[in-house]
């Protein structure tokens, strides 16, 4: 009869994992020298500041090229670039002057009734 293997496994719930890691990363700070730990503090609190200004969009890899090298042309951030663009297309588009129609197909998604699909000359 082949010998069995009766090594006990680890298996930790990802909460768990989660929360003990929290709790390494904490105390880890704690060992840190206290202008250290002050300046992580600050850096925390940015992050938490700038949290109602920040958003995730998925974007063309082309259209995202495309807004970095005119922000670095015009030696603007690429985030106020596309603010710009962004509200100025919410404007034209309140105002009627776009229509969305031409693009719009029927998506298979269960939350969204359609996806908007792009010419492809305008990635080229």
């Amino acid at each position: 009869m082949a010998e069995r293997n009766l090594q006990r496994r680890n298996i930790l719930d990802p909460a768990v994992a989660d929360l003990l890691a929290g709790m390494e990363e904490k105390q880890a700070e704690a060992r840190l020298p206290k202008r250290q730990r002050e300046k992580k503090a600050r850096e925390r609190a940015k992050i938490r500041a700038r949290r109602e200004q920040r958003v995730t969009y998925d974007l063309p890899p082309e259209l995202k090229q495309s807004v970095s090298v005119l922000a670095e042309k015009l030696s603007l951030p690429a985030s106020q670039l596309a603010t710009l663009a962004l509200a100025r297309f919410m404007q034209a588009y309140e105002k009627g002057e776009i229509d969305l129609a031409p693009y719009k197909k029927p998506s298979r998604s269960p939350r969204y009734d359609w996806k908007l699909v792009f010419p492809k000359e305008w990635w080229d």
